[in-house]
């Protein structure tokens, strides 16, 4: 289960999450979730001078704003750092379609997938991020896509032509999460859907043509909560994932002709945490990808009598998890996504024996949107490393080799010092062995230790992975060193550390963090005493939290709408999200101690977040410069609980760098 906020390089969320409708829980920080900022929206800095309800926020002062202004423009470079995801196929397989934020929004693009370098064609305009990858309809002329509307999390479906017109709303009915339609080959101009509305704990699924303005028409109702996660070729079957608990989900087999469901995986007395179920070409075979106890599993089971067929069990690493899933048209091939905690792994399977086919070489980093070709011979995703933000790779399938899918010059990162990614392991108070993740400006200052970030991802169950992340680029640009702690909690670990910060063992988590910040500064490379604590939401908390724990440690923290009330928090979260952090984080969750903070405070609020209201961080500020701590507080105009805008980004990068500058390296 993953908060809002996920801070650079976090991943974790699985596919199961995202059909349930979590995806609108996170929101990226880090430069992905770019949006145009209209002319009549006031800016950050206008905000700053408002008269503004409790704490003002602090306004750059004018011995400031020169160095100010120099590193928003260095913090422009990461943040216009595009990114192109989401892949999808022509039916020739000579195009592809993409969603990338290259203009400042998610939007749809095309490009000559044998052309990597060849211009990227914007297929339209909207005034929002699109959502989840596109999909393009039976006949071949058309494009499925989502987006937000009209109300907070509200995504609806909308089709428009592959040549950029004819845009049309397909869904206006009512205010609900929907799931990206599936469309069945065999039922042309049909598409089939999941969807919960806000206020309801269950789900319903749909169906509705994507040819004409004809309301949808509900096939089947489950009162828990959960999404779709296939369909049969012939629209008459899905299989529908069951949330019962994060770590207790149920594949059910629903006839959609009778509104009829049988659970079929796994057994009754059984507890898994399944993340994707799909159909085999043919239709003979049904893939769950499962997580039992500490055991990754791709099981094959006999679409008519759900007996077990054949199994793949990750073994390297044994305490992965697969991440994603797609099956090839052609039915020789399945791939997955492993998710290694620190970092992402592709397998090439075959289809029959589940044994792996080929070996699929990739560099450090992380990756998802696997998606094959309609002939099956290539294999799509996105993949980041430290130095190069989201692309698109191809996969040959018989030789496991790669190429790229998109080749386009970032000329502003291109212009900065590069960055070193490693992986590390860090002894806690309990002999539990912590993954850190480090980034170093590459070549290292010469005789000059670094100040250090440590910062702390989202979740509480997700993960820090070694890929692109604009924070960490910024900040080692700066020379400074970025450590990214996976503390126990993350996922990709293995089920035992997941569950090692439940409940009242949440503590135990910020005990890591204590013992990161001691291994720094044995490191050759750190600056004794000039260490910091970064994190948002979650991670805002889990900072609060380990400044409040450890004041002697951490010189200063950066807190990104870091949750301080859990009980607003989960009054404003989606009914599935609720019950997810309420298993999860227990009936009492500790908060901060903010009369124990002594460390400076970097403190950022969303003007307009629902989930940490801005009255939660004002008390911050306010109680921390009540003792005289110096305090820095920035308020993004029109901002909810994200760093979504570009505007505030940039601001956001350049004021914290200067306030780290100013704290750390005196």
């Amino acid at each position: 289960m993953s908060l809002p906020l996920a801070p650079p390089g976090a991943r974790g969320i699985c596919r199961c999450l995202r059909v349930f409708g979590l995806a609108l829980l996170i929101a990226n920080i880090t430069g992905c979730d770019k949006r145009p900022e209209p002319a009549s929206r006031i800016t950050v800095d206008a905000a700053a001078s408002m008269e503004t309800q409790g704490v003002a926020p602090d306004v750059p002062s004018a011995a400031d704003a020169p160095r100010n202004t120099e590193l928003a423009k260095d913090a422009a470079a990461v943040v216009n750092a595009f990114y192109n995801t989401r892949p999808s196929f022509t039916s020739a397989g000579t195009r592809v379609l993409f969603v990338s934020d290259r203009d400042g929004i998610p939007q749809l693009y095309l490009s000559d997938s044998g052309h990597p370098e060849s211009p990227a064609v914007h297929l339209l305009t909207t005034n929002e991020r699109i959502e989840e990858r596109p999909a393009i309809t039976q006949d071949g002329k058309s494009v499925i896509f989502m987006s937000n509307q009209r109300a907070p999390e509200n995504v609806s479906i909308f089709r428009v032509g592959l040549d950029g017109s004819g845009l049309v709303e397909l869904s206006k009915s009512e205010i609900a999460h929907r799931d990206m339609p599936l469309l069945p080959d065999g039922l042309a101009g049909t598409m089939i859907y999941s969807s919960r509305v806000p206020t309801e704990k269950g789900m319903r699924v749909f169906t509705q043509s994507t040819l004409d303005g004809s309301p949808p028409k509900v096939v089947f109702t489950d009162k828990s909560p959960g999404g779709m996660s296939d369909v049969s070729r012939d629209g008459k079957v899905a299989l529908v994932l069951r949330y019962v608990s994060p770590r207790d989900v149920r594949v059910l087999r629903v006839d959609l002709v009778h509104a009829a469901a049988q659970v079929i995986y796994p057994a009754e007395a059984k507890a898994e945490s399944v993340h994707h179920a799909a159909f085999s070409a043919d239709g003979s075979r049904i893939f769950v990808a499962t997580q039992a106890g500490e055991e990754a599993a791709l099981v094959a089971l006999d679409a008519k009598t759900f007996t077990e067929k054949a199994r793949y069990v990750e073994t390297k690493p044994t305490t992965a998890r697969i991440e994603d899933m797609a099956v090839a048209k052609n039915g020789e091939r399945v791939a997955l996504v492993i998710d290694a905690g620190n970092h992402s792994e592709v397998r090439l399977l075959d289809a029959k024996t589940l044994k792996p086919s080929v070996p699929v070489a990739m560099p450090l980093g992380n990756g998802e949107g696997l998606i094959f070709s309609d002939d099956g011979k290539t294999l799509a995703l996105e993949w980041s490393s430290a130095d190069a933000p989201n692309d698109l790779l191809a996969i040959d399938t018989l030789s496991g080799k790669t190429r790229p899918l998109r080749s386009e010059l970032r000329p502003g990162i291109a212009a900065l010092p590069k960055v070193t990614a490693s992986i590390s392991e860090v002894t806690s108070f309990d002999a539990t062995k912590v993954p850190v993740n480090v980034y170093l400006p590459s070549p290292l200052p010469e005789g000059k230790k670094l100040s250090v970030i440590v910062m702390v991802h989202s979740g509480p169950a997700q993960a820090s992975q070694a890929g692109w992340s604009s924070w960490t680029r910024f900040f080692t640009a700066h020379e400074f060193a970025v450590v990214d702690p996976n503390v126990r909690g993350s996922t990709g670990f293995g089920s035992a550390y997941e569950k090692a910060d439940d409940g009242p063992k949440r503590l135990d988590a910020v005990k890591d963090l204590e013992a990161v910040g001691t291994w720094v500064t044995t490191q050759p490379w750190a600056a004794p005493g000039r260490l910091a604590l970064l994190g948002a939401s979650y991670g805002g908390y889990m900072t609060l939290m380990g400044l409040s724990r450890s004041p002697t440690l951490w010189k200063a923290g950066v807190d990104v709408v870091g949750v301080v009330h859990w009980e607003t928090f989960l009054k404003t979260a989606p009914s599935l999200g609720r019950e997810s952090l309420g298993t999860e984080l227990g009936t009492e969750v500790m908060s901060p101690a903010l009369d124990k903070i002594t460390s400076p405070l970097f403190v950022y609020a969303g003007q307009n977040d629902l989930r940490v209201p801005r009255a939660d961080s004002d008390a911050i500020v306010a109680s921390l410069r009540a003792r005289k701590i110096p305090t820095y507080y920035m308020i993004g105009a029109n901002e909810e609980h994200a760093l979504d805008r570009n505007e505030t980004k940039k601001l956001f990068l350049a004021r914290a760098l200067r306030f780290l500058e100013s704290n750390l390296n005196k």
